[in-house]
């Protein structure tokens, strides 16, 4: 098998550099490393899948509210334009950028409009 120098995770999400296999075997230090930051990542997130608008709308929704409950609405586009505002004019949410205001709303109908909801 082969071997090279590379970066692996040990507790407490510490990187070492150490002489790994260059391929995952299961069980291994590796694989067990990319599953740990895998898992860190979802947890970092709360969940949240990948996308773009992603830590706008962790940053923003995330700041007063566990993430569950914005993920359950599976509001359509207007909705969740009309929830930001409810949110600036009546909960003193920060008024947002134009181009972070739609990156949230494109996010959020994205990954928790009326069609994500009906698939749960």
């Amino acid at each position: 098998m082969k071997t090279k120098l590379r970066w692996v995770m040990v507790a407490a999400a510490a990187w070492v550099w150490a002489i790994a296999p260059t391929h995952a075997v299961a069980g291994s230090p590796v694989q067990m490393a990319a599953e740990t930051g895998a898992a860190q990542e979802e947890d970092e997130y709360q969940g949240l899948p990948p996308g773009k608008g992603r830590d706008e709308t962790l940053g923003m929704c995330g700041a007063c509210h566990s993430m569950k409950l914005v993920v359950q609405q599976g509001l359509s586009r207007s909705r969740w334009i009309a929830v930001l505002q409810y949110m600036v004019d009546e909960q003193e949410m920060p008024e947002l950028e134009p181009e972070d205001h739609k990156l949230i709303v494109d996010y959020l109908t994205k990954f928790y409009g009326p069609d994500r909801r009906a698939q749960q």
